[in-house]
């Protein structure tokens, strides 16, 4: 009985000892672990300060790009500072062909008479004096009738006339007598002069009159010349003193009405040049030059401004449609060439010397974003922000390009 509890002491001095034997490498392995999780730690948060330094440099918009001296050369970089230029910017504006109210003709007879003869069709093209209309009427006849016999009568009245006045020279007349004549003989003369004046609105000529060339018709000649644009009579109509027989315009003088809106117009003036396409047409081909600006203001608050093109052509139809750019000049801006401006995320960026080293030689640029305006003739109008000195930081001219490039083949490596 005494062996047995002897036994189980023993058993359980061993379980200690053993158990203290194992716990050993345990409580080294738990020190080791702890040693090198503080040392991972104080990397990671060395790395994390080193990440931390580089974000609050992206957070402040600051974006660098180094280059060694064969970079430089191979990316060919000029630099240089703005100067300032008389940049012109273009204002886009709608109109149409329109033409002076003195060249559209409308045609129209005096005397009332039938159509015998018509030929026209709009967009036909007419010289002055060529035949449009002949008309036909009776009446034509009786104005021929009543100047043959006024005429007459007034032949007599002159030899009455020569006779009564030698008559009262010898006094063997009354002078009352000759008055007579003389009165009837004026009145003669005025009703000749008046119907002579009527036959040739009607182009009748008085002084090739005769009995024996009386006649019914009439031709209606073109006042002017220039193209048909309306024909609103036909063969056989009878048409009075008011109607229209047809209606021509002169193409010679036309002119764009543009239609400029009252918050522009003050950057409108005489002189400007106007570059203008029919209907849609984008590629502007024609020129021109304002030379009037109207003093009233439309319902749709705009102002009408008148353009002379600088020549006639053939796709110039009255009432046409027209787009137009106006250019407008504006007063001396900073300006780069668009080589040293490049477009990247939707930003005008560009760059600027901010740092030079010699041994080795080394460039380093710092890309600004900026805001642009006006382009013409490769250059590029700009606003600078008011941190960065052109004095002090020269700007990229030439090679801005390749620093975009080489910063983005950076970013992806």
């Amino acid at each position: 009985m005494k062996v047995k509890p002897n036994k189980i002491v023993l058993s359980r001095c061993t379980r200690l000892l053993i158990g203290l034997l194992l716990a050993l490498p345990l409580l080294s392995g738990c020190g080791s672990g702890s040693s090198k999780t503080d040392t991972e730690g104080d990397k990671g948060q060395s790395e994390k300060s080193d990440s931390t330094s580089v974000k609050n440099d992206s957070v402040a918009g600051i974006v660098r790009v180094s280059l060694t001296q064969a970079q430089y050369n191979v990316a060919a970089i000029e630099l240089g500072q703005p100067t300032l230029r008389t940049l012109s910017t273009t204002l886009k504006v709608n109109g149409t062909i329109d033409v002076p109210a003195q060249n559209r003709m409308s045609v129209s007879v005096p005397f009332g008479g039938y159509i015998r003869q018509i030929n026209l069709e709009p967009g036909m093209r007419v010289r002055k004096g060529q035949p449009l209309v002949v008309l036909e009427n009776p009446d034509y006849i009786q104005l021929q009738q009543d100047y043959l016999d006024t005429k007459a009568k007034l032949e007599y009245a002159d030899l009455e006339f020569a006779r009564q006045q030698e008559l009262s020279r010898e006094n063997v007349g009354a002078l009352k007598v000759f008055q007579q004549v003389r009165s009837n003989r004026q009145s003669l003369q005025a009703q000749l002069a008046g119907m002579a004046q009527r036959l040739a609105i009607l182009r009748i000529n008085p002084a090739k009159l005769s009995p024996d060339q009386l006649t019914r018709t009439v031709t209606i000649p073109s006042p002017v010349s220039g193209f048909i644009t309306n024909v609103p009579v036909n063969n056989g109509r009878f048409v009075n003193p008011a109607d229209v027989l047809v209606e021509i315009t002169n193409v010679d003088h036309l002119h764009v009405q543009l239609s400029i809106f009252e918050k522009d117009i003050s950057r409108i003036h005489t002189g400007q040049i106007v570059r203008f396409g029919m209907g849609g047409d984008a590629s502007l081909v024609h020129r021109g030059e304002i030379f009037l600006i109207g003093k009233s203001i439309a319902a749709d608050r705009t102002i009408s401004v008148l353009a002379h093109p600088d020549g006639y052509a053939d796709d110039f139809i009255p009432g046409g449609y027209v787009s137009a750019q106006i250019d407008v000049k504006t007063q001396p801006l900073s300006a780069l060439p668009e080589s040293a401006v490049v477009s990247y995320g939707g930003k005008s960026l560009i760059y600027v010397l901010e740092k030079k080293q010699a041994n080795p030689a080394t460039y380093q640029f710092r890309q600004i974003e900026i805001k642009t305006g006006v382009r013409e003739n490769g250059y590029v109008a700009i606003n600078l922000p008011s941190d960065v000195n052109p004095q002090l930081s020269p700007i990229v001219l030439n090679g801005a390009y390749s620093l975009l490039a080489k910063l983005n083949n950076s970013e992806e490596e």
